[in-house]
């Protein structure tokens, strides 16, 4: 048990007596919890600026007009003559789409026939692209079935037949598990955990390196610094994980115990991560680069910048050995879609599964290190 504290001791003063590990565990966990969240904070983008291009100069084009700019998502900027100056404008990013209503718009859907709508949008600017085509396509599809449900009344159809005809299901959009179905509900529980991740990770292994020869069985060490992670997080980790999704006005269905049971391990598995890292590389201007370098990497492998069912799967496995990819996964399913800890199970149990083989790891290599 002296050890055991010592060890804890000595993993603390390494933590808060190191004024460069203090600021990466401390300080830039304040900053990303008031930056990174900001830019989300809209949760939808709203008003994209669209050029219209009015070839037709109808009542029905206006009409087609302000539908469109009536949407929550885009907004019609700028009236343009012609193509060459809405391509302009795009090009210069002062609009994200065109929208372009072809000659003879009018006369077309009069006598019954189609009028193809032309819409670009700047699909190298993902979300922009995705607003732009969701503000525009639904006013078309309104417009065009309002035009057909007329022109079958006029022949002498009921109006119930009509609408049957032209709408024959009604299509009721329900987002489940985000109300808003916000970008910032999305992003923001996974980018936390990847945070705590991060930080933890380049904090945790300096300490390492930095650590003199340590007395003791390797077992007792190992022990004495997960407590010493145990007591630091569980101040950092309910202010990431419970606090500040409040804050944000993120949902919150599930238990904020069954978070915290998954935190857990995740802090664990996290810090042996960092001193297998540390005993591998040893130096820490050497431990600083690469774990900057696979940041990125950690961010796209754990499933929800791209979907899992999406990613290879060598690549899969190696995600799996992440402790963030399970956490992601089993804080999602309790803090959106409420579920219990007998229902993320096999996240718990992979998470702890990372902390025993983590543990084993850790252990060989302190054994190794000491007959050095």
């Amino acid at each position: 048990m002296t050890h055991i504290l010592t060890a804890l001791r000595t993993e603390l003063r390494g933590i808060f007596a190191d004024r460069q590990v203090r600021l990466i565990i401390l300080a830039a966990l304040v900053i990303y919890a008031l930056i990174y969240p900001f830019p989300y904070r809209a949760e939808l983008l709203r008003d994209v600026p669209v050029v219209l291009v009015d070839l037709d100069r109808s009542t029905s084009s206006a009409e087609l007009a302000r539908r469109v700019t009536a949407s929550e998502a885009v907004t019609l900027s700028y009236d343009a003559p012609d193509m060459i100056q809405a391509t302009r404008l795009v090009q210069e990013r002062r609009a994200y789409g065109v929208l372009v209503i072809p000659e003879g718009f009018e006369r077309a859907l009069l006598r019954g026939n189609q009028s193809p709508v032309a819409l670009y949008g700047d699909a190298s600017y993902f979300l922009m692209y995705q607003r732009v085509m969701q503000g525009a396509a639904v006013p078309l599809r309104q417009m065009g079935a309002e035009v057909e449900m007329g022109r079958l009344m006029a022949q002498g159809t009921a109006p119930d037949v009509a609408l049957a005809q032209v709408s024959p299901a009604a299509q009721v959009e329900v987002p489940l598990f985000n109300p808003a179905a916000g970008y910032a509900t999305y992003v923001l529980p996974a980018a936390f955990v990847l945070i705590l991740q991060q930080t933890m990770l380049m904090g945790l292994a300096l300490v390492a390196t930095r650590r003199t020869q340590p007395r003791g069985h390797p077992v007792w060490r190992v022990l004495g610094r997960m407590g010493a992670w145990a007591l630091v997080y569980a101040v950092l980790l309910p202010v990431y994980l419970i606090v500040l999704p409040a804050f944000y006005g993120l949902p919150n269905l599930g238990s904020n115990v069954a978070v915290l049971m998954l935190g857990l391990p995740f802090v664990l598995a996290t810090g042996l991560l960092a001193q297998c890292v540390a005993a591998i590389l040893r130096r820490a201007e050497v431990v600083q680069v690469v774990l900057l370098a696979v940041g990125l990497p950690f961010f796209f492998l754990s499933g929800f910048a791209w979907p899992v069912e999406a990613i290879p799967a060598h690549l899969e496995v190696i995600a799996q050995i992440i402790p963030s990819t399970p956490a992601i996964d089993g804080l999602v399913r309790v803090s959106q879609m409420g579920a219990t800890l007998p229902d993320i199970q096999h996240r718990l149990w992979h998470l702890w599964g990372l902390v025993g083989v983590f543990i084993c790891v850790a252990l060989w290599l302190e054994k190794k290190q000491r007959f050095q």
